[in-house]
């Protein structure tokens, strides 16, 4: 089964320096099987990407989400 990629969306931008609002990155599972339904304190939905330096941890509404192509890792646009 395909996973899930997202990428920065060019807005959020400035937010988050160490990432490439070009680069689809992984969205790595937070629990065993949940992707995007991580909630924080303020009720908003988070997601975690595996990037080069490790896993980040964001507001999903910054992210556009895809689904991945099985044998995809990151891609660039």
């Amino acid at each position: 089964m395909p996973g899930v990629q997202a990428r920065l969306r060019s807005e959020h931008k400035r937010r988050y320096l160490d990432l490439d609002p070009t680069t689809w990155y992984q969205v790595v599972p937070v629990f065993p099987g949940v992707t995007q339904r991580m909630v924080n304190m303020a009720g908003e939905r988070l997601a975690r990407l595996a990037t080069p330096k490790g896993f980040t941890t964001l507001r999903a509404d910054h992210l556009e989400f895809r689904s991945a192509p099985a044998e995809a890792k990151t891609q660039r646009a």
